[in-house]
This record gives C-alpha cells, sequence and structure tokens, in this order.
C-alpha cells in the first residue's frame, strides 16, 4: 500500500479506481474501503473527500457525464457540415456509451444518488449534455432538415427516446439480448431514422 500520494490526486486516483471497479466487478461492489484499497490508500484516507459512498457515486456519476460529453463533441465536431449525421451518430454515440458502460451509467442515472440536486456540479454536466443534443437539433431545424418547433421539448422527446433504449440495452431485456455491440449500433441506427422520420419536414 502507498504510504503517501501527491497533495490533490487523491481525489482523481479514487475516482480512477472507482472506474476500474465499475469495469470488473459492477456497481454493486463499489465502496468507499474498496476503492481505497484499489488506489493504494489507507480506509480513512477517501473520508478527506466523501463523507459517505454517495458523494463518491456523484463525482463517479460527474466523471461519466464528461466523458459522455467528450464523446458527444468529437460526434458533433466529425460530422460538422453534415447535420442529419450529427444527429443520427449522437444517437448511436449515446447507445454506444451505455453499452460500453452498464454500470457507470447506471451509476449516472440510476438511484445510487437520490438526490441529484444536492450536488450542483452533477446538475450542470447533466445540462451541458443535454445541451449538445439541442444544439444539433437546432442546426438541423435551421438548415431545413426538420421542423420541431419548440427545440428544448423536441430535444427532450428525442433523448428519452435514445435513453430509453440505452436503459433497455443495459438492462439485458428480451428485445435487446444477445445483440453485442454492431447489434446495438444497429439498433440505434434505426431508431434514430424513425426518430427523424417523425421530425422531417412533410
Amino acid at each position: 500500500m502507498k504510504n503517501k500520494y501527491h497533495h490533490g490526486d487523491l481525489r482523481n486516483e479514487l475516482i480512477h479506481a472507482s472506474l476500474l471497479i465499475l469495469k470488473e466487478e459492477g456497481y454493486r461492489a463499489l465502496s468507499l474501503r474498496k476503492a481505497a484499497k484499489r488506489a493504494g490508500v489507507s480506509q480513512a484516507a477517501p473520508y478527506r473527500h466523501y463523507e459517505d459512498i454517495e458523494t463518491l457515486y456523484a463525482e463517479v456519476a460527474g466523471e461519466g457525464f464528461r466523458l459522455l460529453m467528450g464523446k458527444l463533441e468529437k460526434i458533433k465536431k466529425k460530422f460538422s457540415d453534415k447535420p442529419l449525421l450529427q444527429f443520427r451518430e449522437a444517437g448511436v454515440g449515446y447507445i454506444e456509451f451505455a453499452y460500453r458502460n452498464p454500470d457507470l451509467f447506471q451509476i449516472m442515472y440510476g438511484n445510487q444518488i437520490h438526490d441529484h440536486s444536492r450536488y450542483e456540479f452533477l446538475i450542470e454536466l447533466e445540462i451541458r449534455t443535454f445541451h449538445i443534443l439541442e444544439e444539433i437539433l437546432q442546426t438541423c431545424q435551421d438548415g431545413g432538415w426538420i421542423d420541431v418547433g419548440n427545440i428544448q421539448s423536441a430535444s427532450a422527446s428525442a433523448w428519452a427516446m435514445v435513453h430509453g433504449a440505452a436503459t433497455l440495452l443495459c438492462g439485458n431485456q428480451v428485445m435487446f439480448q444477445n445483440q453485442g455491440l454492431n447489434g446495438a449500433r444497429k439498433t440505434a441506427r434505426e431508431l434514430i431514422e424513425h426518430l427523424y422520420r417523425g421530425m422531417s419536414k412533410k
């Protein structure tokens, strides 16, 4: 076990350790004690930053939103001159993120964090993630590709549909069982195509 660590590194080490635990053992295995052990620090060390497991969950969820935003921003940049591909691939990217990180996705959106409003930074990250979708839909509407009227309402509807599919996929529901990553992508593209048809100008 490490006897010391650089000032300011402990928080990031614990978050990194928690992400590894989620990948390898699942969200039910995550605890302050296990994160400390994985980070190579004393069992008391996490309490320098986290009063309980929920505060660690919140930090881990925050890192999840940062990773998701990074993925969506890359897609947005890659297809900056192709708004409809932005729209489709952002939805695919969201579902792919959930598929690759089911336990992190559970921490981000599940009931492990009982009241997100306790964590202002988390609310801000959730809003920023949603705004990426709003911006993509606004670009599509400005270019005449879709006609949805109120962008915020349309974005909420689109997010609800994509998020619902991602949640079902992570839960291994019957219609999504044994699909694999390529199957998940195919399902995502079909879903976005249906969504686009409902939003496109008649």
